[in-house]
């Protein structure tokens, strides 16, 4: 059908050709390029017409031609994604077994074939994690980062991996180009925060908390970061008093007024100002601190400080005045009724002791410190049976043997106060569990700002 079509095009055209030539027979000349043809009207017709049909069908043919290319192409993509899908639903099932072998095998694959999936980086990354291969992890982050090297996921991720391997330097390098990409990134702040925590570089740790403190958004999100500000220039001040020398204790000085002018409420600034003062040789302004601390926080750790200071200066009587001006006020206070009668057994004097300790049990249920402390009572007195029997009841009761600070928040506990919760990375949170009241704090009179000023030199 197509032939006789063709066939049928070709007669009308010859025709159509015959008849012009008949009907025009006058000669032309046709100029092309500054050469001259003779030819006739006929030809020159049937001719562009010829050379316009053809264009047409070359330009048809060429359409033609790119989409079965394209179409062509696109199948290929198809299957291409098709197979790559699959071998990716291979790997995450794997995965999702526990076979990391065959899982890291797949995702291989699948980078092979298109290397530009960042994720599957970090799916490998992962597993050679749980194998316990630190290095290889590190190779496919850093592999990905060849791929985008604008990532900062990326960066994050690898400055953590140097950070498990305690390659603190490179952790920081890898964090500081993250923030060159991303200044106002909260994670790699944050990380960089930590380790500058974990070398001890107070100040490189307070500098980054500021921009911390300035992008935090949120009424809780900023009082915690506050807090840190606050800790990390506690932990700064603690080193240079452990320094020890005048110009460093003087700076220390200086950051603990500091510290206390920005939160009154922050009592271990008032802990370390009465460090201080003591380092300093100044140890009735350390106890002016301290008790007046004690008055307005009811904490534990102030009367402890007190302690510690009038029994090296080998004055118990202001200590044990101290105790019951303080136990007449808040005869309620069991956690320093408890320490008044350890005080009170510390200096011999036992019949003081026991009668706290006795007054303590008719209120409180039974716990394991408040035995032990009677066991070494009855010890003291000679009676041995009593003693051991309170040992006995000591081992019998679960908890610890002595009254442990506790975390507010996780409820860690630790024997000593401390200022910085290592399990939940929250500042100022231990105290006595049930001991220690909470008491409003109202805001800090002009009276109690000028008690501690913008810090300057002082004299001896």
């Amino acid at each position: 059908m197509l032939v006789r079509l063709l066939l049928l095009i070709i007669l009308i055209v010859i025709s159509l050709f015959c008849w012009l030539s008949l009907a025009n027979p006058m000669d032309i000349e046709f100029r092309f390029f500054g050469r001259t043809i003779p030819t006739d009207l006929s030809t020159l017709m049937i001719s562009s017409f010829v050379l316009g049909a053809m264009l047409v069908f070359i330009s048809t043919l060429a359409r033609d031609l790119k989409r079965a290319i394209e179409g062509y192409q696109k199948s290929r993509q198809i299957k291409r994604g098709q197979s790559l899908k699959e071998e990716l639903n291979k790997g995450m099932d794997d995965l999702l077994r526990g076979n990391l072998t065959k899982a890291k095998a797949h995702f291989v694959e699948v980078l092979k074939k298109d290397p530009s999936q960042i994720d599957l980086y970090f799916r490998l990354s992962e597993i050679a994690l749980k194998e316990g291969s630190q290095e290889e992890a590190l190779h496919w982050l850093q592999r990905a980062r060849l791929i985008d090297t604008r990532n900062v996921e990326i960066l994050l991720r690898e400055a953590d991996l140097y950070q498990r391997m305690k390659q603190l330097d490179e952790a920081i390098r890898i964090l500081n180009l993250a923030l060159s990409l991303e200044e106002t990134n909260l994670k790699a702040l944050r990380s960089l925060r930590e380790i500058y925590m974990e070398s001890r570089k107070w100040e490189e740790a307070i500098r980054i908390q500021k921009s911390i403190l300035k992008l935090t958004k949120g009424k809780q999100a900023e009082e915690e970061e506050t807090l840190c500000y606050l800790g990390l220039k506690y932990q700064h001040a603690r080193e240079l008093l452990a320094r020890g020398g005048q110009d460093n204790l003087e700076d220390a000085l200086k950051e603990a007024k500091e510290i206390i002018r920005e939160r009154m409420s922050f009592e271990p600034g008032f802990v370390l100002l009465g460090d201080i003062y003591l380092r300093m040789g100044r140890w009735a302004s350390a106890g002016k601190v301290w008790g007046k601390s004690f008055t307005r926080f009811k904490s534990v750790i102030f009367m402890l400080r007190l302690e510690d200071l009038y029994l090296s200066r080998e004055d118990p009587s202001t200590l044990l005045r101290i105790y019951q001006r303080a136990l007449r006020r808040d005869p309620d206070h069991w956690v320093m009724a408890f320490f008044y009668a350890k005080l009170c057994l510390r200096l011999e004097m036992l019949d003081e002791a026991l009668e706290e300790i006795q007054e303590i049990s008719l209120r409180l249920k039974d716990f394991p410190a408040l035995h032990r402390l009677l066991a070494e009572i009855y010890l003291h007195k000679k009676d041995f049976g009593r003693a051991a029997q309170e040992f006995e009841r000591t081992f019998e009761l679960s908890g610890t043997s002595y009254i442990p600070f506790a975390c507010t928040v996780c409820e860690r506990e630790s024997k000593d106060w401390i200022v910085y919760c290592p399990q939940c990375h929250r500042w100022n949170t231990y105290t006595i569990k049930g001991g220690e009241k909470a008491i409003p704090l109202p805001s800090p009179s002009f009276a109690e700002r000028a008690q501690f000023p913008l810090p300057m030199p002082e004299r001896r």
